[in-house]
């Protein structure tokens, strides 16, 4: 049996083990027989009201047999726990990128397989009554069905927001990032512009950031550090204003701008390029790395953007804007535009994410809570088998949730890719940069758009379905109704003519 999410695994278990407590609770109690008690003395006291005593005692009689008839067989399929359910009997299929790879309880290598124990759980085990096993397994074998069937697309939020969490922890590699700017950067970007060689770059948008490969290899060459680098030796060749007949000779030497940043002519790992690397975690750049599908790009992506993340910490690191935006107007739709892609990504995207991460989180919790109040439900509606329908279809509207999620993130990335810069092939710069000023807009509006989808799908396909669901096991219980009415009508005609 198939399940929508890790957690699911653990609260399926554990709603329908309180199922099973429950019923047993209303069964000792006889709260579980009420109905009965409540249909006898329905079935007997309206046919008296309305008949003479010979054909009410007639009509009574069909109507108990049947209901006793519907009210014994939702007991038995849809109230009595019969097929066992335990850890091995649900497992969660990976979709995207793992090939239907399944993941049983206990196995799932997330804080849940210690948090929720067998002894946790009750045991571990319960018993689902007959019907609701069914509703289970046909749900989620649809479910998986359906999403297998969705193509695969990176998650583009997901990596966005790791990259925009991502800082340089280590106060020391901070404080010489902003060495390298005021040594490096900001001298190197003088010579630059005062050349007027704006248009010479191949590259544009490379150019504006401390690690442009134009920089690197035509202007860092000429400069260098200004003071001692730690893991570059002294180089008399390179660091003239040191005399070797005056000893000592200086710990570490003043290397090029070039050098500084790829590490060459110094010790391993001493590089700033590389000790900055080093501070965004592994699996953030693999999946950059294959949305991207270039490690040497996703590493160029990655610094890129730890570096703008510091832009409060490292005073005048912000990218200087290359374009030449003649006249006011555009200038202040520029401006705006920056603004609000600004206040906009940092407000929405922590909260797109924590949306997407609390989503299968709630379904769990409120499947679990179904569940166990399944028992109430059935007792409370007196055994109809229109309530047995309805809860269903309530169930599988909820299961559901995971499809039109699914169908949600990938409309979001076709969506975010189709507004990105040369027809979505340059993902790269949607991830370090707020985005260009003709496609803000229309990034908000997909923004809100798919934040809605969230929430509102689920909601209007749950309520739609419930509906459904409710018109439905009203039929059958009004079909139920239409079995008892001819003993009636005939009762009461027979009564009528007594009397007259």
């Amino acid at each position: 049996m198939s399940v929508s999410s890790y957690l699911e695994l653990y609260l399926a278990i554990f709603g329908w083990y309180m199922f099973d407590e429950i019923w047993l609770v209303l069964k000792d109690t006889g709260i579980a027989y009420l109905p009965f008690i409540g249909m006898f003395i329905r079935n007997i006291a309206e046919p008296v009201k309305s008949q003479e005593a010979k054909d009410a005692a007639g009509t009574s009689l069909r109507r108990i047999e049947i209901d006793i008839a519907a009210m014994m067989t939702v007991i038995i399929l849809a109230a009595q726990p019969i097929l066992p359910l335990n850890f091995a009997g649900l497992n969660y299929v990976k979709s995207c990128g793992s090939g239907g790879a399944k993941v049983s309880a206990g196995d799932t290598g997330t804080t849940y397989d210690t948090s929720f124990t067998a002894a946790s759980l009750g045991g571990g085990s319960a018993k689902v009554p007959i019907w609701w096993y069914g509703v289970l397994g046909i749900t989620g074998g649809i479910n998986n069905a359906i999403i297998l069937r969705i193509p695969c697309t990176a998650d583009i939020r997901l990596v966005k927001y790791e990259l925009k969490n991502s800082r340089v922890k280590t106060p020391r590699l901070r404080r010489e990032v902003q060495k390298f700017f005021n040594d490096c950067y900001g001298p190197a970007m003088s010579n630059y512009l005062d050349k007027n060689n704006v248009a010479a770059t191949a590259d544009p948008d490379d150019l504006y950031w401390v690690g442009s490969e134009h920089l690197v290899e035509n202007l860092y060459p000429h400069l260098r550090s200004k003071t001692q680098i730690e893991g570059f030796t002294y180089d008399p060749n390179r660091d003239y204003e040191y005399d070797e007949r005056v000893a000592p000779l200086p710990e570490y030497g003043e290397p090029t701008c070039s050098q500084w940043w790829t590490g060459n002519g110094g010790n391993a790992g001493s590089g700033l390029k590389e000790r900055l690397k080093g501070q965004i975690e592994l699996p953030i750049l693999d999946r950059l790395a294959a949305l991207v599908s270039s490690d040497e790009k996703a590493e160029k992506i990655a610094l890129r953007t730890l570096i703008g993340n510091e832009k409060q910490s490292f005073k005048k690191l912000e990218r200087v804007n290359p374009y030449d935006t003649g006249g006011l107007l555009n200038s202040m739709a520029a401006m705006t535009a920056a603004i609000g892609g600004v206040l906009e990504s940092t407000s929405f995207f922590p909260k797109m994410y924590l949306l997407k991460m609390a989503a299968p989180i709630i379904q769990a919790m409120m499947l679990m809570m179904t569940y166990l109040l399944l028992p109430f439900i059935l007792v409370f509606s007196s055994y109809k088998p229109g309530t047995m329908i309805f809860m269903s279809i309530v169930i599988f509207s909820i299961k559901f949730w995971t499809v039109l999620w699914a169908i949600a993130h990938w409309l979001d990335d076709n969506l975010l890719v189709a507004l990105r810069p040369n027809g979505g092939l340059d993902l790269g710069y949607f991830i370090y940069n707020n985005g260009l000023t003709d496609t803000v807009l229309s990034e908000m509006v997909i923004n809100f758009t798919t934040a809605t989808m969230y929430v509102v799908m689920p909601l209007f396909w749950t309520s739609a379905l419930t509906w459904a669901g409710y018109r439905v096991g009203g039929a059958i219980t009004d079909t139920s109704d239409k079995l008892n009415r001819p003993s009636a009508s005939a009762g009461d005609k027979g009564g009528k003519k007594i009397t007259k």
